[in-house]
């Protein structure tokens, strides 16, 4: 996490319509982990580094349009040839499917009940419905409202998407684990 995030003041958690606009994604400052089981006991952790993306929230608070890509070949778990396997023809190929992409369709919630985003997950070109729950209290504005944070989980089925090696040593879960960090954006929309 970068210094200038670290050293910001929070505030309470927004609603969905005080943070009407378009936002576009900090690729220093997110990321997306990955936790499954190997040999279906150990525990086996990865990361990807969020490429792009923006998200764009109408006054009303409604979803208007959220996109938000990671670059297949950046997955790293800390184990060279681990992430030679991750990214090869049996898990994400990355060669030949570089992006894995999530885009929102709906946000639902907000306030003490929590928020969840839906949308739909595509990796190795196969697409499946996500939803994403963001954590209690894992909203957060900073820097005066040019900036917020979000943290939120997944369960993705990996063999859903194609990702489907290593059956009987990998489990077929993956816990996912967003963080998003998002500024003021002054482009057009998503």
């Amino acid at each position: 996490m970068s210094s200038s995030l670290s050293s910001s003041r929070v505030t309470d958690a927004p609603t969905p319509a005080e943070l009407a606009g378009l936002w576009d994604i900090d690729t220093e400052a997110g990321s997306v982990e990955f936790r499954a089981r190997h040999f279906f006991l150990f525990p086996v952790s990865g990361r990807i580094p969020v490429g792009a993306g923006a998200v764009q929230i109408d006054d009303g608070g409604t979803l208007r349009g959220l996109d938000i890509s990671l670059t297949a070949a950046d997955f790293n778990t800390g184990n060279p040839g681990r992430d030679r396997q991750v990214t090869g023809p049996g898990f994400l190929d990355a060669e030949r499917h570089p992006v894995i992409r999530f885009t929102g369709e709906r946000l639902n919630g907000g306030g003490a009940a929590g928020w969840t985003v839906t949308g739909r997950l595509t990796v190795k070109g196969a697409g499946v419905p996500l939803t994403l729950h963001v954590d209690p209290g894992g909203i957060e504005t900073k820097d005066g409202g040019a900036r917020v944070v979000v943290r939120a989980t997944a369960d993705v089925d990996r063999h859903a998407l194609g990702v489907s090696a290593m059956r009987g040593l990998v489990g077929p879960r993956l816990r996912v684990r967003v963080t998003a960090v998002f500024v003021r954006g002054v482009q057009g929309g998503v």
